[in-house]
């Protein structure tokens, strides 16, 4: 595990988050990508389709008052194998309506070749916890 490229490419995917930029996010995913939250699994099985998810993500967080004002405070990339590793971002929001912000950790599965970098899957049981425990609609819409 070349574990400062893994850094690169998590903070590509934090520049991504910032620019509020669904498709540059959707484009650190491999396909397929499984997403683990409060016991639900969702996956992308291309890029079409993370592409509309996490676009509609994005709407639902306007939409719900939070907003998109998300930033990395913290990263560790923690090696598994050669190939690949556990990424631990800490993140905090500065809600658009005034809500007090919060800090979340969501975990991705990193994985490394020679060529290619990509995320397998997520937990974002944090994120999702922490949301519907301040917006209890949030996945409604």
């Amino acid at each position: 595990m070349d574990k400062a490229r893994a850094e690169q490419f998590c903070r590509s995917y934090e520049r991504a988050m910032v620019a509020d930029d669904a498709v540059a996010l959707a484009g650190h995913y491999g396909f397929p990508h499984t997403s683990f939250t409060l016991g639900w699994v969702n996956t992308f099985a291309d890029r079409d389709q993370a592409n509309a998810q996490v676009a509609g993500q994005i709407d639902r967080l306007r939409k719900c008052g939070a907003g998109t004002d998300i930033r990395l405070t913290e990263l560790t990339v923690q090696p598994v194998s050669e190939g690949s590793a556990l990424c631990h971002f800490t993140w905090e929001v500065d809600p658009a309506d005034g809500t007090p912000g919060w800090s979340w950790v969501n975990v991705y599965g990193l994985r490394q070749t020679a060529d290619a970098q990509y995320f397998e899957f997520n937990i974002s049981d944090n994120e999702i916890g922490e949301l519907i425990a301040r917006y209890p609609a949030f996945m409604e819409g």
